[in-house]
């Protein structure tokens, strides 16, 4: 008896790490397109991949997150469950490679609404110019008192390649960011709220 109610309470208790109530996105699948090319969803969600071409889509995760999946007329659905947080760069194999062409993102947030509605407003960040040649200004509006900001930058692979802390003037004016040491290419910027990932956007460098 009590190694069952032990279970039980395991079972919930994991259950509780995850929303109530998980929600399915839908990725159109076009000739040389995803709608949307970036979406952001939380752990435990459903992405469907709909075909809704003319002519096939093989779908390749470029960090090997999942096998790459065909797409067309006789393959028309692809749904795949996120458990964990993390970017999720993926591209058509016939029409595009990783970054360039039909290729798009899906980014897990590391943290659900509800709890950035408990932890406060989660802040809105921007890293401008971009396209950039490597000087930025990291901007970022509503940061909370007591919290811990970070800037991480992501390859297109998902590999962390810079995290910077976010200084008070990042709310007031911007803060000045160099990333012409950086390789050109598409990258990944996210903030971070208490080490946990709250917003990721595209961000490309240039020569």
């Amino acid at each position: 008896m009590k190694l069952t109610l032990r279970s039980l309470s395991l079972f919930f208790l994991l259950l509780w790490q995850f929303p109530l109530l998980a929600a399915t996105f839908t990725i159109e699948v076009g000739d040389n397109f995803y709608r949307p090319a970036a979406l952001t969803i939380q752990p435990g969600d459903v992405v469907t991949w709909k075909y809704v071409g003319q002519s096939s889509h093989p779908t390749a995760s470029d960090n090997g997150a999942w096998a790459t999946f065909p797409m067309n007329a006789a393959n028309v659905a692809k749904s795949i469950t996120f458990a964990a947080a993390g970017n999720f760069p993926y591209h058509c194999t016939a029409h595009g490679a990783p970054g360039l062409g039909q290729f798009g993102v899906i980014t897990v947030s590391g943290i659900t609404t509800a709890t950035a509605t408990a932890r406060g407003v989660v802040p809105a960040f921007s890293v401008s110019p971009n396209p950039t040649r490597g000087l930025v200004t990291v901007s970022v509006a509503q940061l909370a008192v007591g919290h811990d900001y970070k800037l991480r930058l992501s390859n297109i692979i998902g590999r962390e390649v810079r995290t910077v802390a976010l200084r008070p003037e990042a709310a007031d004016g911007g803060m000045s960011l160099n990333l012409s040491d950086l390789p050109a290419g598409m990258y990944f910027y996210s903030l971070l709220q208490n080490d946990r990932v709250v917003s990721t956007k595209r961000l490309l460098l240039q020569n």
